[in-house]
């Protein structure tokens, strides 16, 4: 299973590297906000087919780092907002209590450096993270923190592959400080779910 995870993140970490290498915010970009978050997603989504091991090298759309950065705010607010009902174990509330508020304050930030710029971001998280929330509706008690936990783990190693390479490769300056800016802690979160994550297993 740890190969399999592995395997899901390292994918996942190239088709949203491929995403971030560029950022093209010209009028002259004739894809529409619902073509975007789709090519955004065709790509991330084969990362987590498990089942067949299916890849892509279909390329992300150049706005592809802004709705990946607000589906996975969606994905740490809306889990966590979950663990504050339904988790058992007082760090796991702890831990979900402190990603609500990072994650809202960086998506409020997000969303004012789209709207500058004229980059719809989705309104609810991509099919992805969709699909990663899904499994914690049906848990409660330990099942529900150690599920938690996983999917903390993973979002967040995903979370800092995408901002590691917006940080290097992020054409447009604001963007790519806002990705310098924030990538610190979200390493930070990394090493705290991992730590979180050993406590409930």
């Amino acid at each position: 299973m740890k190969k399999i995870t592995m395997s899901v993140l390292a994918t996942s970490a190239l088709l949203w590297g491929m995403g971030c290498s560029s950022t093209n915010t010209d009028t002259a970009n004739t894809n529409s906000p619902t073509e975007t978050v789709a090519a955004a997603d065709s790509a991330t989504a084969a990362s987590t087919d498990m089942a067949t091991g299916a890849t892509t090298t279909q390329p992300l759309d150049s706005t592809s780092f802004p709705i990946m950065a607000a589906s996975s705010d969606m994905f740490e607010i809306l889990s966590s907002n979950e663990a504050q009902k339904k988790a058992v174990h007082p760090e796991v509330k702890k831990f979900a209590e402190q990603m609500i508020a990072d994650h809202t304050k960086t998506s409020t930030e997000l969303k004012s450096i789209a709207g500058s710029k004229s980059i719809l971001l989705p309104a609810t998280p991509l099919p992805m993270h969709q699909r990663m929330l899904a499994p914690l509706s049906t848990k409660s008690g330990k099942d529900f923190d150690e599920a938690y936990m996983k999917a903390q783990e993973l979002a967040h190693r995903l979370t800092v592959a995408l901002f590691e390479t917006a940080a290097r490769n992020e054409t447009d300056p604001e963007l790519k400080a806002f990705a310098q800016k924030n990538l610190p802690a979200l390493k930070m979160h990394l090493e705290h779910a991992k730590k979180t994550e050993e406590l409930v297993d």
